[in-house]
This record gives C-alpha cells, structure tokens and sequence, in this order.
C-alpha cells in the first residue's frame, strides 16, 4: 500500500510511464554482445570518476609533493593501492573498449545516414579518452611521467603556425615544472570531464533517437520487433559491467601499478616511453627525421584522425558488413595491423633520440655559459695573481741588491 502511494506520487510529477514505455521499445533483432560495448565504455567512464575522486583526497598538484602523495596513497592508505589500480588499469581497459566500439561500428557499417553525428561524437569522445590518458601519467611525477610528458609536448611543438604557441601554453612556460603538473591536473580532473559527459550526453541522445542500427542482415521489420531494451538488453548490459569490473579488481589486486623515482630533469639518459597506447606515435618518430619529422609527428595522426572523423561522408557505398565491401576491408585491415605493429615495435626499439636532443639544446647554453665564465675567472685570476716578472723586473732587482 505504502508503495503504490509512492510509485503514485512519482508518477504525478514526474514522466515515469513515458520513461517505461521508451525503455521497453523494442531492439532490432540479431542483436549481439559487441553491442554491449558502448555500455561498457560508459561504465568504465562512471568507474574512472569515482576512482579519480577517491584518489584526489589524497594528491597534491605540486612537484614538490606529487610523488610522495601517490606514494602515500599507494602504501599507507587504505585500500589506496586497489584504488589506484583500478584506476590505472580502467584507463588501459577504456581505450580498449572505446577502440572495439568503433571497430564495431565499423564493422557493421553503423555510421551511414542517418547516424553520422552519432559517429562523429564518437569518435571526438576517442580523443577526449586519449587525453584522459596524456593529461592523467603526468600526475605520478616519477620519471616516466616527466619524460613521456618531455616527447608528448615536443611532438605538439612540431604542429605548424601554432606548435610552439600550443607547447607554450601546455607547459605554462619555457620548460615542464610546477605549473604544467597544475594545468595537466585541471585538465584531467575538470576540463575533460566536464567535456566527456556533454559529449556522452549528446552521444546517447543521438543513439536513442536513432534508435540501434542492429546489423546489416535486419530486415525493416526485424529493426522493430528484437528483443526490448529494459529489461533484457540492461540485464545483459549489467552482467558485462560486473564481469568488467571482476576483471579489473583481480588486475589491480594481483598487477602493481608501476612507480618509479621522483621525475629528475637533469637525468639525461632516461629512456621515455608514453603509454602503450601513444607507442604508435613513438614509433612513428623513428621514421622520420630532420625535415621530414612534421610528418611523423603532425600529418600522419592529423590526416589520420580527419579521415575517421569523417568516414560517413567518405564512404557512401551502401549498407553491409566490411567483408563484403572490399576497399573498405583492405584500409581498416592495413590501418589496425599497422598501429598493432607500431605499438609492439615503439615498445621494444632503442631508446629515442628526440627527448635527448632537446635536452642537449636546452643544456649546451648552460654549458656554454659555464666555460666562458670560468674561462673568464681564469683569466681574471691570471691578471690578479700573474707573479710572473719580466726581464726588466729581475736586473732591476738585481741592481738593488748590488
């Protein structure tokens, strides 16, 4: 009785039933797991901002107290340590998930008409999730943080017209230090949430109003009359979510995550690596030098990045799985054998020489500045002290004693 006074008193002022009937309309049928990817990314997104929160009560944005906090976090609070795995880890498992979605999507030629904003917010909340990534290993402040963040703000000064401008504004001045870590962190705790929910918001809006685009075998009668979303597709949809976080749990529980020393700018012979998913980009760096670098480090992911954000209007072929459409087949094939390949090569090549160079021009000024200073006081020492006496001097001497 008390329940049915509730559910009544909901139901007056607020759209219950209107919400109830959209939630069991119906899916198209031949729906399938990789369908349940999209809901899975929204989760790891929920997981990733409970985990960032817990660990925010505890870290300080400040070179001088970043180590020690994660540290701290790591070994002296409590559950601090599986926290900060999940943490870790979901952002691997994020990227993952966020990269088969898309594949998905391909797959089943998803993003034709009328989908094409639901694909390009897609693929804009990808580059939301690689700067979680960018902005999120520089908090740490070991060396692997200050050195990576040393490439990664390198390879953006190599953009034209802007690329010292944007460096510039990445650092916060003329070299990585306090005010980088400060900016990194408002990016990766505000900024980019703010954006990846709008954009999550507006992603699932366009979903639902489209409704699922099921799989190109779907009849028009078969895209109305699957399963309904609530409550067998939400079931589904929790099961992945538990068995997700069942994983994750038992990789932060048995993984550590990984913390080196404090970051030491001077340490010229540490060897940067990003994480594993910017070793592409890292790679790619081996491959062009000099002149051409622009091109590993600009044009390549630029172009890149364009032709995926505007796939639907590239590809206007009609509907049908991607082994059925050859060209399309042979360019997403090369292109992900390609970064596959990329990745395991940046992770175990030598050791990048861009990072080294750059520290040698930063360093060679000093340096110079240092030779001729004490160039300098040697000479003025000689000029103070020189008690060399001339030929003059000694036979004057002589004289005297005589």
């Amino acid at each position: 009785m008390r329940y049915a006074g509730i559910k009544q008193f909901l139901n007056e002022r607020l759209p219950l039933e209107a919400l109830d009937t959209h939630l069991r309309k119906p899916l198209p049928k031949h729906i399938n797991l990789l369908f349940s990817l999209g809901s899975l990314a929204m989760f790891l997104l929920l997981l990733q901002a409970a985990t960032g929160a817990f660990l925010a009560f505890y870290y300080s944005p400040s070179p001088e107290h970043a180590h020690n906090a994660v540290t701290y976090i790591s070994e002296e609070v409590p559950f601090g340590a599986f926290v900060r795995g999940l943490h870790h880890w979901g952002a691997s498992a994020m990227v993952i998930i966020v990269v088969l979605h898309l594949l998905r999507v391909v797959l089943y030629s998803s993003y034709k008409a009328p989908r094409e904003l639901t694909w390009i917010f897609g693929v804009l909340l990808l580059l939301i999730v690689l700067g979680f990534g960018f902005t999120g290993y520089l908090l740490p402040w070991d060396e692997k943080a200050y050195w990576a963040t040393v490439v990664g703000v390198e390879i953006a000064s190599t953009a034209p017209g802007l690329g010292d401008f944007v460096a510039k504004v990445m650092r916060g001045g003329s070299e990585i230090g306090a005010v980088t870590l400060s900016r990194f962190y408002a990016l990766h705790t505000i900024w980019l949430p703010w954006l990846a929910f709008g954009l999550v918001g507006v992603h699932l809006f366009f979903v639902r109003y489209y409704g699922s685009s099921g799989t190109p075998k779907n009849t028009p009668e078969e895209m109305k009359t699957g399963k309904p979303f609530y409550p067998h597709q939400v079931f589904e949809d929790v099961v992945g979510m538990l068995i997700l976080f069942v994983i994750l749990a038992a990789v932060a529980l048995f993984v550590p995550v990984p913390l080196e020393d404090v970051a030491d700018p001077t340490n010229a012979d540490y060897d940067p690596r990003p994480e594993w998913y910017f070793l592409f980009l890292f790679q790619l760096l081996k491959y062009f030098q000099g002149p051409f670098e622009i091109i590993g480090t600009f044009v390549i992911p630029t172009v890149g990045m364009l032709l995926l954000l505007f796939l639907p209007f590239i590809d206007r072929s009609e509907r049908a799985v991607l082994w059925k459409r050859p060209i399309a087949l042979t360019v997403t094939s090369l292109c992900v054998v390609g970064i596959v390949v990329l990745t395991i090569l940046g992770g175990t090549s030598k050791k990048l020489e861009t990072a080294d160079a750059a520290l040698q021009e930063t360093s060679q000024p000093t340096e110079q500045t240092q030779e001729t200073a004490e160039t300098e006081e040697i000479e003025e020492g000689e000029a103070v002290f020189d008690f060399q006496l001339t030929e003059e001097e000694i036979e004057g001497a002589k004289a005297v004693e005589e």
